[in-house]
């Protein structure tokens, strides 16, 4: 066979293997996404026979209702096994917002917390552990609006949002996808809440956040109508004869997901009893409020005419819970705290917005979520995108193959 064609076939030969560097280098990264997850310690967990004894002990405590509590002849040997594992590295194992298999990560970690939250509102701290690469924020189409290409003949910034979702394709798509559900028309309660938990989770964030948290003027019915009917209340949350907030409450911590939002939201929009913000960063608030969009808790503006929010539920026939009622209606409507951050977002979107010429922007005061400490000390635990380990693998080949070539 002529030397140039072994030559190019070589060349084929590196370019196949090209989309396997890519996988390995892709499967690389969520081995250190999965690094400390309640998966990989539970799996540890279960090898050891001094943990998978207490771990299947509470289990069957707490079959993933983890609100459920223990039948009283077993409650003390169910706290034990808690206690035991709290020692364990599945006490200090977390989940990730986007992982794959979140729900089965959760249910692992409230096995193992399935103590908190029973008889007190304190669900004791978020389950979610999170890896964030910061970025600037960018609107792709921004400029289009100050070159002329897109009509702005209204001052409404929320409906620049939605015509900024709409040049965006992916943000179109899954705007579209939960529209149809959630319409008046076809409304699907339960189908309108799933797409719109896929909607808050898959779009880029600074999208959502420009459609949930856009600045109206004082009066604007309209720009207000549009914002607030982003999570499309009548279908979603519907106002008419809301259910007791403990009812909502109670549902919600048989869910593993919602009382993971929830307990999300707890940690990071806490206020203390003087009203001051125990949370770091607003914008991690925010994520912890957008986070239960889409679950029985979901909250939304009260009115067209206001930028406050609350969840769908009253505190009517509470008997003797009414104060622990209130507690659970006040953590939205009274919350100084998501209040706060959430005025400091409109803010921040009105100069975003009303300056076309500004297509990315950075956010000093609302740095991306909380950076892991301790994927930032420990290396072997930071992301790594593929693009290198492709390189290193071609390379690796190119040296393999030389001698070979270099006799052809």
């Amino acid at each position: 066979m002529p030397r140039g064609v072994l030559r190019v076939l070589f060349a084929l030969l590196l370019l196949s293997l090209l989309p396997l560097l890519q996988a390995a280098g892709d499967l690389s990264t969520m081995d250190s996404m999965s690094m400390g997850s309640c998966i990989n310690a539970k799996k540890l967990c279960l090898a050891d026979s001094t943990c998978s004894g207490p771990f299947l002990d509470l289990e069957s405590c707490f079959p993933f209702t983890a609100s459920a509590p223990p039948k009283p002849e077993n409650q003390e040997g169910c706290l034990e096994a808690a206690q035991q594992l709290q020692n364990n590295s599945l006490g200090s194992c977390r989940c990730q917002w986007r992982m794959k298999n979140q729900v089965t990560c959760l249910a692992i970690y409230w096995t193992i917390h399935s103590t908190y939250g029973l008889g007190d509102y304190d669900l004791g701290g978020s389950p979610y552990k999170e890896i964030v690469i910061s970025r600037p924020l960018k609107f792709n189409h921004l400029d289009l609006f100050e070159s002329g290409s897109v009509s702005q003949s209204s001052p409404d910034l929320c409906l620049k949002s939605t015509t900024l979702c709409t040049l965006n394709d992916r943000c179109n798509k899954l705007r579209l996808a939960y529209g149809e559900v959630c319409s008046v028309a076809r409304c699907q309660p339960l189908k309108c809440q799933q797409e719109l938990r896929v909607f808050f989770e898959q779009v880029a964030e600074h999208y959502a956040q420009a459609l949930l948290f856009c600045p109206c003027d004082d009066g604007d019915d309209v720009c207000g109508a549009r914002r607030r009917n982003t999570i499309a209340p009548s279908c979603a949350s519907p106002t008419r004869d809301p259910p007791n907030c403990l009812m909502l409450w109670e549902t919600c911590l048989q869910d593993v997901l919602c009382r993971s939002r929830l307990a999300d939201f707890q940690m990071h929009c806490h206020t203390d009893p003087l009203g001051t913000c125990m949370g770091k960063q607003p914008r991690r608030c925010l994520k912890a409020y957008m986070g239960l969009i889409g679950t029985v808790m979901t909250p939304n503006y009260i009115s067209n005419l206001s930028a406050d929010v609350a969840v769908s539920c009253s505190c009517r026939g509470s008997g003797n819970q009414l104060e622990e009622c209130k507690r659970i209606q006040e953590s939205f409507s009274s919350n100084p705290c998501l209040t706060k951050a959430i005025k400091a977002q409109m803010q921040f979107h009105r100069q975003l917005l009303s300056k076309s010429s500004s297509t990315a922007v950075s956010q000093d005061s609302f740095s991306s979520y909380s950076v892991d400490t301790d994927q930032v000390n420990n290396p072997a635990r930071r992301l790594r995108p593929w693009v290198p380990t492709i390189s290193l693998g071609s390379l690796t080949l190119v040296l393999l193959l030389h001698p070979v070539l270099g006799h052809l």
